[in-house]
């Protein structure tokens, strides 16, 4: 079994634990919601708020299609799309089965600063997408891309608990499954599993 999998048995292990106690009684996770987002700096909330809103499909998307263009990252573009897809179906389908709710259902939300998301809270959709993308291109790329993709991802992840519409502990769990998710696909494209598609597109 690679490395990997102990990723994804942290992120089964953290789960079943946040199952049994919920989001309001888990250890430091209200605590550390509280720091984060009773702290708010007036100046920097629209920074946080645009991350929040536009930091992953109006970043993540766009950059799959351009890298899509060039032949040279076409390879990239292709294992980014996989694992987007796996994320959206896995990530669903956790949220649905831990049904977690969100901090704005156990704290008043004086600090929620975009309108309240219906679904349920963990793991955190945005983690899981922007934690999975950056760790594809952390594994694919050279330093020049996946360093600044890195960043906005930990500034993205970061904002979902500073607007207050995700628990900290969301945000781990969004990054323990991407990771595992990206180096997965990552390691299913190394194994050619991804060819036929490749080759539709003409990667060599």
């Amino acid at each position: 079994m690679p490395k990997y999998w102990i990723i994804l048995i942290i992120f089964l292990i953290i789960s079943i634990y946040l199952k049994i106690v919920g989001e309001n009684n888990f250890p430091l996770n209200a605590t550390v919601f509280k720091l984060i987002n009773y702290h708010q700096v007036s100046y920097l909330n629209p920074f946080f708020v645009f991350f929040s809103k536009y930091g992953r499909e109006y970043v993540w998307i766009p950059l799959t299609a351009i890298l899509l263009i060039f032949k040279k990252t076409r390879k990239i573009a292709i294992t980014l799309a996989a694992s987007f897809i796996v994320a959206i179906i896995l990530g669903e389908a956790s949220k649905i089965l831990m049904a977690q709710l969100r901090p704005f259902y156990y704290i008043y939300p004086d600090y929620l600063l975009v309108p309240k998301p219906t679904d349920y809270s963990y793991p955190s959709g945005h983690a899981l997408i922007v934690g999975d993308g950056a760790m594809v291109l952390y594994k694919t790329s050279p330093k020049w891309l996946w360093i600044p993709f890195m960043i906005e991802a930990l500034i993205v992840s970061y904002s979902r608990v500073y607007v207050g519409v995700h628990w900290p502990i969301d945000i781990l769990g969004g990054w323990l499954l991407g990771s595992w998710i990206a180096y997965f696909t990552v390691d299913m494209e190394r194994r050619g599993i991804l060819r036929p598609i490749e080759k539709l597109f003409k990667v060599s």
